[in-house]
């Protein structure tokens, strides 16, 4: 089977269980991420072998599986690998405020960050957009320091 890019966005009507996925991050990977907030900075690790580079960082590379502790700054900005747009409940009611979900995959990171997008019109989103994430002007190196994606 050819495996072709495909350029299109797909839209799908359906719901998705999100308790049938395994969500893990490292709460040393988590440390170093909000630690960075504290100066307005996104840190990652990465690893001294193949190079990848995480975000948030673990503390060993999925890769190689060898530890790895070069902490490094990637930038802020990125683009859209995927995105969900919330038009209604769990139940199937619209809702009043329509929500955009996003994954950013941050330049000089192979990882992706979730997040809310800001957008005046969720019609206008697409895979691959450049965005950027949105700290607060008061940042105290929490995960509450994140207050969108924004497009750039």
């Amino acid at each position: 089977m050819d495996k072709k890019e495909r350029k299109e966005t797909r839209q799908t009507k359906d719901t998705l269980d999100m308790s049938l996925f395994k969500w893990r991050i490292e709460a040393d990977g988590l440390e170093l991420l909000v630690q960075g907030f504290k100066e307005k900075k996104v840190l990652g690790r990465k690893c001294h072998k193949c190079g990848t580079v995480y975000v948030p960082g673990p503390s060993y590379c999925r890769k190689c599986l060898i530890d790895i502790q070069d902490v490094v700054e990637v930038s802020k900005k990125g683009k859209i690998a995927c995105y969900t747009v919330g038009l209604a409940d769990v139940r199937g009611n619209p809702v009043e405020e329509i929500s955009v979900s996003v994954q950013v995959k941050f330049d000089g990171s192979d990882s992706w960050m979730l997040g809310n997008l800001e957008i005046d019109d969720w019609k206008k989103v697409y895979v691959g957009m450049p965005a950027e994430l949105v700290l607060r002007e008061e940042t105290n190196g929490t995960l509450a320091d994140i207050v969108c994606f924004r497009p750039v």
